[in-house]
This record gives structure tokens, sequence and C-alpha cells, in this order.
């Protein structure tokens, strides 16, 4: 008896520990509703966050096929993409490889602007650019996708204004680049890479916000613990991934992508969020 019973509970613990550490890729659904869409109408976006330059398959083949079988009426890309540390040639062949599923959206992540010797060589924007990506520079724009009339802006990363003046107030300048969107009845999207700068986000006047960074706190206790750790909010982060829904805005974190034998994620293998806003006007 004892001896399956030692059996048993090596079986459980083995069970535990591949489900804890299982970093295949995920795809996680979100539903959000909006009053400013008609019931005929809806919008699937495909949010990647934090790739970090990790490597999915020759070229990001195997991202790349997951994103498309999503089907994405847009693509949004809000930071960190590459990786300070690393080369940037796998986010340059993501995005190779995304050109021409849906139109793409990006945003800096800190680590576009904190960059190596390796982004030296390359203008990164331009480089995304190349390959048909909409790069926002904190402004936004009209647009119409699916046949609807969408407006999407995008915030350049803190670090950036840091780098010029480090006595640059990103709230000030955020608030003031998007003070002229008129406060009608189109969808709004902003894309800014920070999960935790909610006190700015909630002066603008946007409907649905997409952000990164904070890695999914990194470990997870699913239903108990939504994060251990995230960057520039600690331990026990309050936005470390998933869905909110604020006073004004639904925010939603994409968890990212890299994945680390020194950083291990635990339950919080790596995803491609998927949003689909649908109208109920």
């Amino acid at each position: 008896m004892k001896k399956h019973k030692s059996t048993l509970l090596f079986v459980v613990l083995g069970i535990l520990l591949f489900t804890a550490t299982y970093n295949g890729l995920t795809v996680r659904t979100y539903d959000v509703t909006s009053d400013k869409l008609s019931a005929d109408e809806s919008l699937r976006i495909v949010l990647l966050s934090d790739l970090h330059s990790a490597s999915y398959g020759y070229k990001q083949s195997i991202l790349i096929d997951q994103v498309r079988a999503q089907k994405p009426d847009l693509i949004a890309l809000p930071g960190d993409l590459l990786d300070r540390y690393r080369s940037p040639e796998p986010a340059f062949e993501l995005i190779e490889g995304l050109e021409g599923i849906a139109p793409m959206y990006f945003v800096t992540g800190n680590h576009e602007i904190d960059g190596s010797d390796d982004y030296v060589r390359h203008d990164v924007k331009d480089v995304f650019r190349s390959y048909g990506v909409n790069v926002l520079e904190d402004e936004w724009e009209t647009v119409t996708i699916n046949g609807i009339d969408l407006v999407i802006g995008g915030l350049e990363d803190p670090l950036r204004g840091f780098r010029e003046n480090i006595y640059t107030d990103w709230d000030a300048e955020s608030t003031a680049a998007m003070q002229d969107i008129a406060p009608d009845e189109t969808f709004k999207v902003l894309l800014s890479h920070r999960a935790e700068q909610v006190d700015t986000y909630a002066k603008l006047p946007f409907d649905l916000v997409l952000s990164g960074h904070a890695h999914g706190g990194q470990v997870r206790i699913p239903y108990l613990m939504n994060g251990l750790f995230a960057p520039d909010q600690g331990f026990f982060p309050e936005y470390a991934g998933g869905l909110y829904e604020h006073e004004t805005f639904t925010h939603v974190i994409g968890r990212g992508f890299n994945y680390s034998f020194n950083i291990p994620r635990i339950y919080n293998p790596p995803e491609i969020v998927v949003i689909d806003v649908n109208g109920q006007r």
C-alpha cells in the first residue's frame, strides 16, 4: 500500500511540475462589449507584447501560424518586442511574417528605448515601418477596420522622455498628446506599454487600453495569486496580466512571451491574447 501511495504521489507531483512550468504557446481570449458599436459589428484584436526577442520556430513560424489562425482584424504590439540583451532579428522576423495578416500598430517599450549596440545598426522603427507596421509616437489616427470607424492612439514608453529630460512629466505629455480627440461615439483604442500607468489612462478618452510590461507577474497561482513580481510594481503587482474593468475604460494586459531557465514562468505560459470587441447598441 505504501508503495502505491508513493507512486501516486510522484505522479501527482510530476503533473503539477509539468503544468506549472509549461512554456508552450497558449491563446487567451477576452470578450469586450461596447455600446459604441452596433449589435452586428465586431472587431477581433490580437495583442502581442513582450516578445523580448524570443524565438518560436524557424523565422517565428509557430507564433505566426497561430496568430494567422485567430483571423484578427487588428494586431496590437504594445512594446518590448526587442530585448536590450539579445539580437533584434527575432523581432524583425516576427514582424516580417505578420505582414499582410492584419493592420499592425506598434508603440515602444522600455527595451526598444534602452537598446544594445545591435539596435544602433538598425533604426528599429524604420525596420518596422518597412514591413507595414503603423508606429505611433504619442499620436493617434482615425481608421476604418472591418467596416468600423476607430480611433487608435499610441504612447511612447516613458523612458524615451526620461532619456531626453530627467524631469519630464510623462503624464502631462501623454494627456496633451491626446487632448484633441473628439469625445464622440467612435470606439477608441490606446496602445501603451506600461501596465501600471492606470491613473494616466483614466484621464484619456479611450475605451480600450492595451499594455504589457508586467510579464504576468512571472509566478502565478491560478485563482489565488495573479502575479508574484512585476517591473515597476514590485511584489504582488496589482496589474500583472489579464482584463481589468475601470470606470471609464477596459484594460487588457498581455503576459508576454519571454521565457528563461534562469527566471522561470510558473503557471504563466507565453500567451497570444485575443480580444473580441462586440457591439451592443
